[in-house]
């Protein structure tokens, strides 16, 4: 190997990692609960409502404007049940991936321009993993385009009852005029079940397959509360964590929506909550009627502050604090499981051999390794040749283990690597 070659490492790709996020994110969200998330966060806007005579349970902020985020998802597979019960397309049909579905970012599957996948499996992808790049893919199939396809989507919306929603695309990327409420979502969810109920178990689904690899749900409702049936969670910072979930327990049905929580940790914890009151509550007779509930008007709430902004301790804060890293070089001189312990080795370190490197900055990297979570710390912004002379003589004072060189490249895929897994996370 080159003397380059032994200072280096490349970056596990997000391939090798993804079949780890079964077993690592319970463990997310239970660091979540676990550090105080909750308390941080201001309390979202949530509604319950019986799935069977469609009454109000209860609601607190039900009617006010929100980003949707993922949520938009459902009314992207409603249009495409719709168009498939009606005999427009088939679930097998067969979707050529293009250059603008595989462009997109956030949580995707991975699909490459060229790749061929069926109608049915997009849909499955797109619930189960909440795939931006399947949805795009599903609308340019069905509509010949993202935007065409979200004019179906906010037709199909009036058509429902939704009056304060619409839509600009079919992923739930921020957008001017992209907006809903808890209600609506909560209208769109009894629609599902009630006009494809065929297509119900895809909301399910605890994994979805995609060349060869096993890939799990990232709803933590779905193995988070007892009798869960699914549906979609929604992430963005602006719009917070979102969650609209259906769910049965001795005899009753209902559905929850949450919009608006601060972390993960806080919507899961809402959700089951709103979830488990809803299910215990009687049913008045001539209760409120969802369709009768009203909606409020105005811009949706910018939640970024609060999401991502680091008051929330959650993956969102994670996401946002990468924006500020200088240009350059970088040394890997910490590993580890304990985060706090990594931080610390990182600190020492760097005390070390600033004077040598001529500065740089401090990050921990989150790292999927071996089923857990591993954390990296790098000294980043560095010259490249202050970088690499001061890692050999340390390698050769200390160890092959005191340091690592990664080249900017190197460090932006790291970077990335963990910019997807906490975005899977994060929905």
């Amino acid at each position: 190997m080159s003397f380059f070659g032994r200072l280096t490492r490349t970056p596990t790709p997000m391939h090798a990692i993804r079949p780890l996020f079964r077993s690592i994110l319970p463990a997310v969200v239970g660091a979540m609960l676990a550090g105080g998330a909750l308390s941080a966060a201001a309390s979202p806007a949530t509604i319950s409502v019986d799935a069977v005579s469609g009454v109000v349970i209860a609601e607190d902020g039900a009617g006010r404007p929100h980003h949707p985020a993922s949520l938009t998802k459902l009314m992207t597979a409603y249009v495409a049940f719709r168009a498939i019960t009606a005999g427009e397309a088939r679930s097998d049909d067969t979707i050529v991936v293009s250059d603008t579905a595989a462009a997109q970012g956030g949580s995707v599957l991975g699909l490459r321009r060229g790749d061929r996948i069926a109608l049915g499996a997009a849909l499955k992808a797109m619930i189960v993993r909440s795939a931006n790049d399947a949805a795009v893919a599903v609308a340019e199939h069905l509509a010949g385009g993202e935007a065409p396809f979200a004019e179906r989507m906010t037709a199909e919306a009036r058509r429902l009852g939704m009056g304060s929603t619409s839509f600009r695309n079919a992923t739930g990327m921020t957008a001017p005029g992209h907006v809903t409420t808890p209600r609506d979502m909560a209208v769109l969810a009894l629609a599902i079940e009630r006009d494809f109920s065929a297509f119900m178990p895809l909301f399910a689904s605890r994994d979805t397959s995609w060349k060869g690899r096993t890939l799990p749900t990232v709803n933590g409702f779905l193995g988070g509360f007892a009798g869960a049936e699914g549906m979609k969670t929604g992430f963005t910072c602006p719009a917070g964590y979102n969650l609209v979930a259906l769910a049965h327990r001795g005899g009753r049905r209902a559905v929850a929506v949450v919009m608006g929580a601060g972390s993960s940790g806080q919507r899961l914890a809402t959700a089951q909550a709103v979830m488990t009151r809803a299910l215990a509550a009687s049913i008045p007779e001539g209760g409120r009627r969802l369709a009768a509930l009203p909606n409020g008007t105005g811009a949706p709430p910018d939640l970024s502050s609060l999401a991502c902004g680091g008051r929330s301790g959650g993956v969102g804060a994670q996401l946002s604090t990468r924006r500020q890293i200088p240009a350059g070089w970088a040394l890997e001189v910490a590993f580890g499981r304990d985060v706090g312990k990594v931080r610390r080795d990182l600190a020492t370190v760097h005390r070390e051999l600033a004077r040598r490197l001529g500065g740089g900055a401090e990050i921990v990297v989150v790292k999927p390794r071996d089923g857990a979570l591993r954390y990296r710390g790098f000294i980043v912004g560095l010259d490249e040749k202050r970088a690499i002379d001061t890692c050999l003589a340390e390698r050769a004072r200390a160890g092959e283990e005191r340091c690592l060189v990664l080249t900017p490249g190197m460090l932006n895929g790291a970077l990335e690597d963990e910019r997807r897994f906490l975005m899977i996370a994060a929905h």
